[in-house]
Order: C-alpha cells, then structure tokens, then sequence
C-alpha cells in the first residue's frame, strides 16, 4: 500500500509548484501582507504542505500500520492543522513554557535575562527583540520560557503580570508538529491582522522586527540590525497606544558561522527563497550552535500615543526614537556582555 501516498505527495508538489507564484505575490507563507488569506486558499495551501511534508514519513509507517489507518490519522490531524487558530490570538494551553528542556538550553549558553527597568502590568507592550541570528536563542528561550534554573530568571519572574505572546513567520505554522509546540509555547502568527487581534485582547507582544531579512546580514565579530525600513512594528505599537521596548541579546549572532554574506549570487538566491517562504537560508557551518553566552536584556520602555491612523511621519519618528534607544541600550551593556569586542551597532 506504499503507492497512495508517494502519489498524494507528487500531487503535493504539483500543487505548490503551480501556486508558487501565488503563494509570493500574495505573501501567503509572509502573513498576507496586511490582509488574511481566504480561509479556504489558506487552509487549501496547509493541506497541499502537509502531504509534500509528510508523505515519504507516512508512506514508511504505512508499511506497519497499514493505509486505512494512516489516511484516518491524516484527516483527524488535518482538523487542528487547519483551525488557522495561530491567527486568532493561539492556544490558551502553554505548556511547554515549561518544557524541562528549555532548562538545558539555558544552561548551555549560560543564558540570562536582564531587567533594565521595571514595566507596569496594567499596560501594553510591543517588546521589538534584536538580533534575529539563525535561531534567536533569546526570545525562544529567555522571552517563552517560564522555567529557573540556576542564576536565570524567567520573564514571568521579573516582570510579573505583564502578560504576552510571542510573534513567528508565518512559513513556521506550515510545518507540522513543529507548529504545535509553538503555538503550546505561547508563540502566534506575525502577520499585522494577527498581531492587531492580540493587542486588542490586551496582551503584549515579542516579536524580532529584523526578521528573516536581517539574518541574512550575520557576522560573529559584529552586530548588525535590520531596522531602517521596519516601519510595521511601530505602526502596530501606537495604534494600539502600546509601549516600545527596546531588547537586545548579546551574542546571540555569535552561536553560528554562516557563509555567502558577501556573495550577491548566493545573496539573490536567498533573497528569493525568503520572498517565497519568509524565512532565511542561512548557509551555516556549524549544525549544533556555538557554546557562547547569551545574555538578553531588557531595556526602557518608550510611551507611544495611541493614534488610529498614525501618519509615515509619526511613524518615522517614534521608529527614530526607538533606534536611539536600542542604540544606547546596545551602548550600555556591550563592554559588560559582547564575548569579543564588536565596536558600534551597525543599523541598516
């Protein structure tokens, strides 16, 4: 019974091969640009996914447990699969805030998580967390984490009531399984329409404002941002009259060695990949990260006023006053936490 799957995933690659061009004009896997997807086109693209993902996997297993099972253990995973409920604020259930593993990870990178200022709970934060690396240790961990171990201190211990979810690409909730522990660990979709809906529910957001793009610019003797054209992030925090908070974690571009930032070929091509999917392609060297110290802090929030419709030029200027911020937090802290002396932090 092996056939029926092989053909569900050449099926699978037929399909995404002829909506490519769909799936990047309408930045379907990036969040829509700032509207969702028809439920049916977006749920449509999640099954096609699902079946190029997991067909070899299945058609393995088939071997064991037989097709009728199999095609039965599809469709009933197809339900929550599809409920696009990372859209809609996410699961209530967070258990893997507190998954034992998370214990390991801090004590591998020595991980900390620093309080700069104390945030009052009764408000709303937009917490923009720099830089992205290839995985951004610091806000899997430090941000979504609720566990102590050692010296380190949880988000939820320092910063008690302040409660949040944290923002992911979209192409991340395409993935099976790796989408459930995300969304069980508090994580959501990054789309504007997304983020909008959880502001509005009265949580604060993390989310990396560089994003994907700003991976592609990782060196391990320097610190670069991308912030310049990251206007969205602003825009969401003083249309809900939500706070800045500026956070950086040190070396976190310290933890992989990538090839190719100075090749425009290899440049384009992951350019290309990333308008498509909105994730990076990294080309590392290192598969299991760099055992270096990873300390994030936290810096003071920036009062935002709540503007319905705020206009380029008061979202230029709060995004210039942030800038500044980080800059100085950057400043302050660098001696203290960068592993290897990085000079100034390079905005681009």
């Amino acid at each position: 019974m092996l056939f029926p799957f092989w053909k569900w995933q050449v099926a699978g690659c037929l399909m995404l091969a002829m909506l490519s061009k769909v799936v990047e004009d309408k930045a379907a896997m990036r969040g829509a640009h700032r509207n969702a997807l028809p439920p049916w086109l977006d749920r449509f693209l999640r099954f096609a996914f699902l079946v190029v993902v997991l067909g070899p996997s299945f058609a393995g297993i088939d071997l064991y447990i037989g097709f009728p099972v199999m095609s039965a253990l599809l469709v009933l995973y197809l339900f929550p699969f599809c409920d696009l409920q990372e859209q809609r604020g996410g699961r209530t259930n967070l258990i893997m805030r507190r998954f034992f593993l998370w214990k390991y990870i801090v004590r591998y990178f020595d991980l900390q998580l620093v309080k700069t200022h104390d945030l009052d709970p009764s408000k709303t934060y937009v917490f923009g967390i720099h830089p992205h690396s290839v995985l951004p240790f610091g806000s899997m961990v430090a941000f979504n984490s609720e566990i102590e171990v050692d010296s380190f201190k949880s988000f939820k211990t320092l910063f008690p009531g302040v409660e949040f979810r944290v923002l992911a690409a979209t192409f991340c909730f395409y993935i099976p399984l790796y989408r459930d522990i995300l969304m069980l660990g508090g994580v959501v979709d990054a789309a504007r329409y997304s983020a909008n809906y959880v502001l509005s529910q009265g949580y604060s957001i993390a989310l990396v404002p560089g994003g994907a793009t700003e991976a592609l610019y990782i060196e391990s003797d320097k610190d670069t941002v991308y912030l310049k054209k990251r206007f969205g992030f602003i825009k969401l925090a003083l249309e809900a009259g939500a706070s800045l908070v500026p956070v950086f974690s040190f070396n976190e571009n310290n933890t992989y060695s990538v090839l190719g930032t100075s090749s425009p070929t290899i440049q384009a091509v992951k350019l290309k990949f990333q308008a498509i999917f909105g994730i990076s392609l990294p080309l590392v060297t290192n598969i299991i990260p760099k055992k270096v110290p990873v300390t994030v802090v936290v810096g003071k929030p920036i009062d935002c006023p709540k503007i319905a419709d705020p206009s380029r030029a008061e979202v230029q200027k709060h995004l210039d006053i942030y800038t500044s911020a980080l800059k100085d937090l950057y400043n302050a802290h660098k001696d203290k936490y960068n592993a290897v002396p990085k000079g100034e932090l390079d905005v681009i």
